[in-house]
């Protein structure tokens, strides 16, 4: 007889949905890594670019500005200072002119003369001269009296303040262009708050620009700026200009990349290309290996299924063989059954005859041998019984059963000989469902199974515990235990290594249980001892109270 089992249709694997293999992850660290390193080192190149072409413009307008405050002031300076030798009236009216044309660029122009240990004011013209203590006739002090004293035959500056409080660029030139003892002396008003606008039109207009007198930038020393934050922080240049005998120090910056937006831009550009190459290949290799993850994962589905398929054709065709097996062996037993069944009946019966006719005499070996044929009779009638229990399993009656009653009834039924002790516990074990005689069958088969695997004597330890959906109860021994062999064939009908056996009892028991929802295992090893394992399910009220 043949059974043909058909390969069931499988649905396709599902895409993963976990994190980026790691071939696409290297994929991705090694192209991070390449445009980290195109972006650092191409702004590296693009920094030095800028860096250089801030130096060489701000060397231009450093030289620019030089030729121009140099020979701007000196020309001034040396104007009145030869007005100054001719006489008093002569420089004034140069003074004069000068301050006209200046409009207003220039605070305060005088001639000043030395007298003993201080300086006078010879001539002067202006705004608030009185307030400054610069007019005509004046003693001059603080800070203009040691600009004064410190002025020689190159134009000499500083800031002063006037007596408002605001900022003042102060010029000074003294002999031989000046008369001797002497010193002409101009100031020049400073608003730093008002940066100097430039235009497109201008040179250097792509620079910011700050212009300090001497070589600390310091906001009281801002002569002049071209922006409005001051002072200028970040990618700055510093030039320091030879003004007369001193020297200040112009600060300039870039007010957009001056090697262009382009090449300023260029290291995000490159950045950005390798980053978006490197997310399109690790797109291609995480598609790929997902697609061959997909075949493999399909291929061993089907093959998992192909071997399932398998499997259960086997499976099946054996449960046929077994189950013929089992119908002609039940069939047989049946009819061995009923056959012994009145036999034995009669030999009962008149083995009670036999005993109650001989009760008078005293001949003990009688008694012996009618003692043997009882005992022989009723070995007879259990057989029988698993021959019928065997080819027609009853139906199970389920009722509300405690496992702790039935283990000290299955104890007190079949006591343990001499030498076996017996331990039982299911506390806290809520009842199960099941037929109780069946049960009981079973535990008693279990249990006096136990008995006959401990011929030295030992413990027999009955128990129950809730694991899951189900109530495990086991019955383990510390007998001589079981071979692979006998594992495998320990449920299998008519198998049996005692001598009166009829194999029968484990086949049964197994039956029941497997009736009742249930397993029953047998877990052993050879001189260790078996533990039967019989699960059955929970009540769903029992369910619901151990949830």
């Amino acid at each position: 007889m043949s059974v043909t089992a058909a390969t069931p249709d499988l649905p396709a694997p599902k895409a993963s949905k976990v994190a980026l293999r790691r071939a696409s992850v290297a994929v991705l660290a090694i192209f991070v890594l390449v445009s980290g390193a195109l972006f650092f080192g191409t702004r590296k190149v693009v920094d030095d670019q800028e860096g250089r072409l801030l130096t060489e413009r701000g060397a231009d307008v450093g030289t620019l500005l030089s030729t121009s405050v140099s020979s701007g002031l000196q020309s001034a300076l040396t104007s009145l200072a030869t007005a100054a030798q001719s006489s008093t009236a002569a420089f004034t009216r140069s003074a004069q002119a000068q301050l006209t044309a200046s409009s207003g660029s220039t605070s305060a122009i005088a001639y000043v003369t030395k007298k003993g240990s201080g300086w006078t004011v010879v001539a002067s013209v202006g705004q608030n001269l009185e307030q400054d203590g610069m007019q005509i006739g004046a003693l001059v002090n603080g800070p203009r009296a040691a600009m004064f004293t410190a002025t020689g035959r190159l134009l000499h500056s500083g800031v002063v303040q006037s007596a408002a409080g605001s900022p003042r660029l102060a010029i000074t030139i003294g002999p031989p262009t000046a008369p001797p003892n002497s010193v002409v002396y101009i100031e020049y008003p400073l608003d730093p708050t008002r940066p100097r606008p430039v235009t497109k039109s201008q040179p250097f207009n792509e620079l910011a620009i700050a212009l300090y007198v001497g070589t600390t930038i310091e906001p009281d020393k801002l002569i002049i700026s071209t922006s409005q934050q001051t002072p200028l922080t970040g990618n700055v240049k510093t030039i320091d200009l030879t003004v007369g005998d001193g020297t200040w120090r112009v600060v300039a910056k870039a007010k957009h990349p001056l090697a262009g937006t382009v090449t300023h831009s260029l290291p995000w550009i490159l950045a950005l290309t390798a980053l978006l190459i490197g997310l399109v290949m690790t797109a291609l290799v995480e598609i790929i290996s997902r697609r061959r993850d997909y075949a493999l994962v399909l291929v061993k589905e089907r093959t998992s299924a192909l071997e399932d398929s398998m499997t259960k054709l086997e499976e099946t065709q054996q449960a046929l063989v077994t189950n013929e097996r089992l119908a002609a062996l039940g069939q047989m037993a049946a009819t061995v059954g009923h056959e012994l069944r009145n036999p034995l009946g009669v030999l009962t019966n008149s083995m009670y005859l036999i005993r109650s006719a001989v009760a008078g005499t005293a001949d003990d070996k009688l008694r012996r041998q009618l003692d043997t044929a009882e005992r022989e009779i009723s070995a007879a009638t259990l057989i029988v019984s698993d021959l019928l229990e065997f080819s027609r399993p009853r139906e199970a009656t389920p009722t509300m059963v405690e496992l702790d009653d039935l283990f000290e009834e299955a104890a007190s039924v079949a006591p343990p000989p001499t030498g076996i002790s017996v331990e039982h516990q299911a506390d806290g074990v809520p009842p199960v469902a099941a037929d109780r005689d069946q049960i009981r069958q079973v535990i008693l088969n279990l249990l006096t199974n136990a008995y006959e695997a401990m011929p030295g004597g030992g413990t027999v330890k009955m128990t129950a515990q809730i694991v899951g959906r189900s109530v495990e109860i086991s019955v383990a021994d510390t007998g001589v235990g079981m071979d692979e062999e006998t594992r495998n064939h320990v449920f299998d009908p008519f198998f049996s290594l005692k001598i009166k056996g009829t194999g029968l009892g484990l086949a049964v028991s197994k039956r029941i249980v497997e009736a009742h929802n249930g397993t029953l295992r047998m877990d052993s090893e050879e001189g260790h001892g078996c533990t039967a394992v019989l699960t059955l399910p929970l009540s769903q009220a029992a369910v619901g109270v151990n949830a």
